[in-house]
């Protein structure tokens, strides 16, 4: 795994330590998208990570971590649903590898 992921993931960690601090839900999805700009500005740095697959899948994740902060998808669904975007991710279309006819 590249380097520049880790530090991803350890913001990511980091955030997730945070929002313990706080009770309120709107702090968290504050902290949230905080942790999607800072993932955002470290992978903006390197120039061999394809930006636009990495966004979607950071979007995805912060989309479901706001929906599951805020009440409104429970914890196993909004789990679930991480699976499912972490499986499409793997496993769905690349259109940049795609044969051409």
């Amino acid at each position: 795994m590249n380097q520049m992921w880790f530090q991803v993931l350890a913001t990511m960690i980091v955030g997730s330590m945070i929002k313990y601090l706080f009770y309120n839900s709107l702090a968290w999805v504050v902290i949230d998208l905080a942790v999607l700009g800072v993932a955002y500005l470290l992978l903006r740095r390197d120039p061999f990570i394809d930006m636009k697959r990495s966004m979607i899948f950071l979007g995805g994740l912060t989309a479901v971590n706001v929906l599951v902060d805020l009440g409104i998808m429970n914890g196993m669904i909004g789990n679930l649903a991480l699976l499912a975007l972490l499986a499409y991710m793997m496993f769905g279309r690349n259109y940049n590898n795609r044969r051409r006819r």
